[in-house]
């Protein structure tokens, strides 16, 4: 079969082409090129055909074997799998090691993956270098040509370099984004606009989006791409009541930091809002297994710790977690809350209010403002039966302007309330009031 095998990846079929093209004007189809996206049959895999074993067949017929490197595909695994086969069928055939060449674009010298950094690198963007393998192809070919062939081939070389080049320049514009920081910092910048405009329903489309500009495909888009990137999708997911979507960024963003108890939590919570407690679990023994004390000193990975005991029908363990954890830090007005509703879900009116009780009071002394203190003031002036206290933490609320998720948060659980202490069910229509104006504003 003889001639040139050219390993890429999808991305980076148009430089494959263009490198095909310039052997072409170059050989004629003296010097035939193998890739395995070429759309002439010939030249690429046919249907059916084993991958791998197409590889290396490429590889031990063809004279040269050319890897095509960019800032994408040098992110992605297959090309360090085909590469390394390429480079090792090649080795074990002879020890030519010119029959391997690796072509870059727009790839910094450190960034060339091994087993690659200890050869020859040409930069497929430089004139002078590529006019260099233009005359290594001419010195192992140009001998099978007739004379007058071979003389052709070398007077037209550097027009059709120049030809190449100025390909090539047009097709970097259009390859993926490489993983750089300013790339990243311009993401995470339309991820806050997100958030900031609360528009979490387009989550979905922007990271759509992202996966096209870093050429990620429906394969490579299960491994990470940058923490913050999944932590910020996984957020906006979550807050959009998309939790599978949430948790399956978490847990790409887990891959990349698995010791971050912060994201670990949001990965446990996701998992307990799909009704998943077993996933939810596994998360929680990560956790505990990082820090023992982890659900001892923080209230929220206490009350995600209750709530995982509430799913797994264990109430009494979930009591108690949230029993010990508030009475050693009373500031806690989260956990307070949460004690309290399970106070009433027991039907323990009188002991839900002390708890609430003290729960007002210790908030008072914080002076914290913010949607959930307003609600954990509305709860606990439902509880209490202040109706005073009630108006207010309604006007509160209306004032701090909760989002969407808050609010049906908020509803559910004064709903939960009314139910077990009584109250007046006028207190949602305040409730669903605020929502309205917000949805009309």
């Amino acid at each position: 079969m003889g001639g040139i095998f050219v390993s890429h990846t999808h991305d980076d079929q148009p430089i494959a082409d263009a490198l095909a093209t310039l052997v072409d004007r170059l050989f004629g189809k003296s010097v035939p090129v193998h890739y395995s996206t070429k759309k002439e049959l010939a030249g690429g895999i046919a249907p059916g055909r084993d991958w791998f074993r197409w590889i290396i067949d490429q590889v031990r017929e063809t004279d040269v074997a050319v890897i095509i490197m960019t800032p994408g595909s040098i992110q992605k695994p297959w090309v360090f799998w085909e590469a390394g086969a390429v480079s090792g069928a090649a080795l074990s055939i002879s020890e030519d090691e010119g029959r391997v060449c690796p072509l870059s674009f727009g790839v910094k010298p450190e960034q060339v993956p091994s087993p690659f950094a200890r050869l020859q690198i040409v930069r497929g963007t430089d004139m002078q270098e590529m006019q260099t393998f233009v005359a290594d192809l001419h010195n192992r070919f140009g001998s099978g040509l007739p004379p007058a062939e071979a003389f052709q081939v070398g007077a037209k070389a550097p027009g059709v370099v120049s030809e190449f080049i100025a390909k090539i320049s047009d097709i970097l514009l259009k390859l993926p984004h490489a993983v750089t920081e300013a790339a990243i910092q311009e993401w995470l910048a339309r991820l806050d606009e997100l958030q900031k405009e609360k528009r979490f329903s387009e989550t979905v489309v922007i990271e759509d989006w992202l996966n096209v500009a870093f050429g990620r495909d429906a394969e490579n888009q299960q491994r990470p791409l940058d923490l913050r990137i999944h932590r910020r999708l996984g957020e906006l997911y979550a807050t959009a009541g998309q939790q599978a979507a949430a948790a399956r960024q978490f847990e790409l963003g887990r891959q990349l930091a698995p010791r971050d108890i912060f994201l670990l939590r949001r990965l446990g919570k996701a998992y307990l809002d799909l009704d998943q407690p077993a996933k939810a679990g596994a998360v929680l023994e990560d956790m505990e297994s990082l820090d023992p004390s982890a659900f001892k000193r923080n209230s929220e990975n206490a009350a995600l710790k209750a709530r995982w005991y509430e799913k797994s029908g264990n109430v009494l363990a979930a009591r108690d977690l949230l029993q010990s954890v508030y009475m050693a830090n009373p500031s806690a007005y989260y956990l307070g809350d949460r004690l309290g509703q399970m106070y009433l879900q027991s039907n323990d009116l009188e002991r839900a209010r002390e708890i609430y009780a003290q729960v007002r009071n210790n908030m008072r002394k914080l002076r914290e403002e913010n949607v959930w203190t307003h609600a954990t003031a509305l709860t606990a002036a439902i509880v209490l039966n202040d109706q005073s206290e009630i108006g207010q933490a309604i006007e509160d609320l209306r004032v701090a302007g909760p989002s969407v998720d808050e609010m049906e948060s908020i509803e559910r659980g004064v709903r939960q309330v009314i139910q077990v202490a009584g109250g007046d069910p006028g207190i949602l229509a305040a409730l669903r009031g605020i929502e309205q104006r917000r949805a009309t504003s």
